[in-house]
C-alpha cells in the first residue's frame, strides 16, 4: 500500500516505533516491580501500617492464594499419615533444610533496593498438625517424623479470622516462615565454607521470633517483614514469624471451656512454636540457646504471659530476651473464664453458631462438626457487638487451678496452666523470668480504639464506665480531674486540639485510654523487671515512638515498618523516617544479636557510632526514687520526635533522643496502677495493702 502524502508513512512508522518502545518500557517496569517488590521483598501482600481488629477488623491485604502444600493431618483418634506432592531432591543452589518432619526446600530473595542482602526464605513450614476436624478446639498436636521432601516456597494458609474463610485461610494454619542470610548454611545446618577439607561446624546464629498482633482476633505472622529485619541488621541472624489460632478457635473462655481444659489454645500454639524452634532452628543455622521474642500489641501481651509462665515451668525458657511493643500482661483486661462478660459472650457465640440448645456435655463435640464458616461467622457476630466499646470477646484468661477445670477428653494429659494467677499477683510475687527486655509505647496509643465522635464529658465517663464497670463515681471524678475537660475547662486542658471531623473529647479519650491500656502497663512491666534485675544495673530499656501519621498523631502500631526497616511500603520520600529506622531497628537488631543471657541495644556500639546510647530504665516508683535520691530515673528513648512525613509534612524531626518520664505519666500510672484489680480476675477492688507491694510507692 502506498502512502500519500509520504509524511503519513513516516508518521505511521514513528507511531509504530513509539508503541513498541512503550511496550518495552512497560515490560522493563514490570520486571523491575517483580524483582524489587516480589523476589526482593518477602512481604508484598502486607501494608506498612498494620490493620488491627480495631480498624474495621481487617488484618491488611490477603496473602496470594497459593496451592496447598501437603502437610501432616490427624485427628485425636487416628495416627497421622504424611503425604506430599512429587518433589525432586533440591539442587545444589536451592536452599534446603533437613528436619525430623521432612526436608524443606525454600527460595532465595535476591538483594534489591528494599533488601540490601540476599535472604533465604522457607515459607509455610508446619510446626504442628492441622487443627481442623477432631483437632478443632484442642491443644496443638506435634508433627510426625518423615523422610519426604516438601516445597517451602509458597505461603502457608493463615488462621481464619474476621468472620470469613478466604482462599488463603484454613484450620491447617500452624505454620512458620523462617529467614536466614543466603549462602551461609547448608541443608544439614552447617556452615558453607567451600573448602571440602574444612571441618564442618554450625554457625549458631542469634534468632528472633516475631509474635503477631491483632487483638487475639485477627492477624497473621507475616504482618512483620522479618526478611527486611535481618537484611538490614549488621550481624547475621535467623528470623521466624508464624501463625497461631485467633478468635473463638484460639480463645473461647467460659466455664465449659475451663472444664474441658481448652482455654488459651492460641497461647498454647505459640508455645508449641517456641518448642519447635528450640528443637529445629539449629538446622537453619540458628542458636536455640540465643532466641529473642519480639511482638506487637497482642503479640507483646502474649510474650508477657510467656515470661511469667516459664518462671514456673519445669522446662527451661525457650528464649533469652524479649522485645515487647505496645503490650504487657497488665494491659487491658485479663479475667477469669467465669467472669460474667465471658459467660455472656460465650452464650452469644453458641446462639450465633446454632448451638444454643446443645447440652453442655455435647457442646464441643457438636462445634467440631460444624462448617468452619459457621464458627468464624458466629465469632464475627459477637465481635461486632463489643468491638466499639473495647470490651472484646475471645481473649486470654486466667487458667490456673480450678476444681471444675477437669477435662472430658479420655486419657488427656493434664496441661499446666499458662496464666495461673492474676498477672499483677505474679509481678508482685516475683513469678517472672529475669531476662533483658526492650519495651515501649507510641505517643497516641488510644486513637484507633476510642469513639471518634464523643463530644461531652458524659460520653467520656460513659466510655470508661462501660469499659471498667467497677469504677465508682469517685474514681470517675478523679479520672476527669486527671484529664481536664476541653469543653468545660479549655484553659486548663491540653486536649482542645482535635483533627477535623473528630469529637471534642477525642484527644482527651486518646490520652486516658492510652495510659490505661498501653503506656502505664508497659511502664509497669519496666518497673517490675528493673527492680528484679537490680535497678540501675538492669537490662531493661524503654522507648517511645513519636513520629506522626494518620490524624497527625503517633498511633498504635505506627512503628511497625520502622522497627522492621520495611520503609519501601511507606512509598518513599521519608528520609527522616529512614534515619529513625537506622536508630530504632539498629538498636533492636543489636539487642537480638547479643550474647545469650545478656542483652543491650548498645552492644557493639561503643561511643555511639551506630546510634545514640540507650540508658537502662530505672523505675521512678521506688521508695528511693520518690524520696529524691533516684535522680535520673525513668529514662526513655524517644524515636522520631517531630517527624511528620507520614502525616504529609516535611519535618524530619529528631531520630533519637533521651528524656525522663513526665509528671503526668507518673500521676497517670499511679492512678491506673491503684485500680489494676478492676481489670483482672473478677474485676474487684484490691485491699490497700496489695497496692503497696512490688517496691512501688503508690
Amino acid at each position: 500500500m502506498s502512502c500519500i502524502p509520504p509524511f503519513k508513512c513516516r508518521r505511521r512508522r514513528t507511531v509504530l516505533a513509539s508503541s513498541w518502545l512503550s511496550v518495552l518500557a512497560v515490560l522493563v517496569l514490570l520486571w523491575f516491580y517483580l524483582y524489587t517488590f516480589d523476589y526482593g521483598s518477602d512481604q508484598r501482600e502486607l501494608p506498612a501500617a498494620i490493620q488491627f481488629v480495631a480498624n474495621d477488623g481487617k488484618p491488611g491485604l490477603d496473602h496470594p492464594d497459593n496451592a496447598d502444600r501437603a502437610k501432616p493431618t490427624t485427628t485425636a483418634a487416628t495416627p497421622p499419615a504424611m503425604t506430599t506432592k512429587e518433589r525432586p531432591r533440591p539442587t545444589a543452589t536451592e536452599p534446603a533444610v533437613k528436619l525430623r518432619q521432612g526436608t524443606y526446600i525454600g527460595t532465595t530473595l535476591l538483594a534489591s533496593p528494599r533488601l540490601p542482602k540476599s535472604i533465604e526464605a522457607f515459607r509455610g513450614v508446619p510446626y504442628a498438625q492441622d487443627t481442623g476436624g477432631q483437632n478443632r478446639f484442642r491443644p496443638p498436636q506435634p508433627l510426625p517424623e518423615s523422610t519426604e521432601t516438601f516445597d517451602a516456597v509458597a505461603w502457608g494458609k493463615i488462621c481464619p479470622a474476621d468472620g470469613v474463610v478466604r482462599r488463603n485461610m484454613s484450620e491447617d494454619c500452624l505454620n512458620a516462615n523462617i529467614y536466614r542470610p543466603a549462602g551461609l548454611v547448608d541443608k544439614d545446618g552447617y556452615e558453607r565454607t567451600g573448602d571440602q577439607g574444612a571441618a564442618r561446624k554450625r554457625p549458631r546464629l542469634p534468632v528472633v521470633v516475631y509474635v503477631h498482633g491483632g487483638g487475639f482476633n485477627t492477624g497473621h505472622g507475616a504482618e512483620r517483614n522479618m526478611a527486611t529485619f535481618i537484611a538490614f541488621a549488621e550481624a547475621p541472624m535467623v528470623a521466624v514469624n508464624f501463625n497461631y489460632r485467633v478468635g473463638p478457635l484460639g480463645f473461647l473462655p467460659s466455664d465449659v471451656t475451663a472444664r474441658e481444659g481448652l482455654l488459651n489454645l492460641g497461647l498454647r500454639d505459640q508455645q508449641m512454636l517456641l518448642e519447635w524452634v528450640r528443637d529445629n532452628i539449629e538446622a537453619f543455622g540458628g542458636d536455640p540457646g540465643n532466641v529473642t521474642l519480639m511482638g506487637l500489641s497482642a503479640g507483646a501481651h502474649s510474650i508477657g504471659h510467656h515470661i511469667m509462665h516459664y518462671s514456673r515451668s519445669s522446662k527451661p525458657a525457650p528464649f533469652a530476651r524479649a522485645i515487647l511493643e505496645s503490650g504487657a500482661t497488665t494491659a487491658r483486661a485479663v479475667f477469669y473464664p467465669t467472669h460474667p462478660r465471658h459467660l455472656v459472650q460465650f452464650r452469644e457465640f453458641l446462639i450465633a453458631a446454632g448451638a444454643g440448645g446443645v447440652p453442655e456435655s455435647e457442646i464441643f463435640p457438636y462445634l467440631r462438626t460444624l462448617p468452619l464458616k459457621t464458627i468464624v461467622r458466629a465469632g464475627k457476630v459477637v465481635w461486632d457487638k463489643y468491638s466499639a466499646n473495647v470490651t472484646w470477646p475471645f481473649q486470654p484468661v486466667i487458667d490456673g487451678p480450678n476444681p471444675l477445670a477437669n477435662s472430658s477428653i479420655p486419657d488427656a494429659p493434664a496441661l499446666p496452666p499458662l496464666i495461673p494467677d492474676l498477672p499483677i499477683n505474679s509481678w508482685r510475687s516475683g513469678q517472672h523470668l529475669r531476662i533483658p527486655i526492650i519495651t515501649g509505647f507510641n505517643t497516641n496509643e488510644g486513637t484507633v480504639f476510642i469513639p471518634p465522635k464523643a463530644n461531652t464529658a458524659a460520653e467520656f465517663r460513659a466510655f470508661f464506665q462501660t469499659l471498667i464497670p467497677s469504677l465508682t463515681s469517685a474514681d470517675l471524678d478523679k479520672l476527669e480531674a486527671l484529664y481536664p475537660d476541653p469543653v468545660t475547662n479549655p484553659s486548663a486542658s491540653p486536649y482542645t486540639k482535635v483533627p477535623r471531623g473528630m469529637g471534642k473529647q477525642w484527644a482527651r479519650l486518646d490520652a486516658a485510654y492510652a495510659h490505661y491500656a498501653y503506656i502505664c502497663p508497659v511502664l509497669q512491666t519496666a518497673h517490675f523487671m528493673s527492680l528484679a534485675s537490680g535497678g540501675a544495673s538492669s537490662n531493661v530499656y524503654v522507648y517511645q515512638y513519636a513520629a506522626t501519621a494518620a490524624h497527625g498523631t503517633a498511633n498504635h502500631a505506627d512503628e511497625a515498618p520502622v522497627a522492621a526497616h520495611d520503609l519501601a511500603d511507606l512509598g518513599g520520600g521519608v528520609p527522616g523516617l529512614e534515619a529513625v529506622a537506622r536508630e530504632m531497628h539498629g538498636a533492636f537488631a543489636r539487642f537480638v544479636a547479643g550474647v545469650a543471657g545478656s542483652g543491650s541495644p548498645n552492644e557493639g556500639n561503643a561511643g555511639g557510632e551506630k546510634g545514640l546510647p540507650w540508658p537502662a530504665f530505672v523505675s521512678p516508683f521506688t521508695t528511693a526514687a520518690t524520696a529524691g535520691s533516684g535522680a535520673g530515673a525513668g529514662k526513655i528513648m524517644v524515636f522520631g520526635e517531630g517527624n511528620d512525613e507520614r502525616s504529609g509534612g516535611r519535618h524530619r524531626g529528631v531520630p533519637a533522643q533521651v528524656r525522663e518520664m513526665t509528671e503526668l505519666e507518673k500521676e497517670a500510672c499511679r492512678f491506673w496502677w491503684e485500680r489494676i484489680g478492676l481489670s483482672q480476675g473478677f474485676g474487684r477492688r484490691e485491699p490497700e495493702a496489695l497496692k503497696k507491694q512490688g517496691g512501688a510507692k503508690l
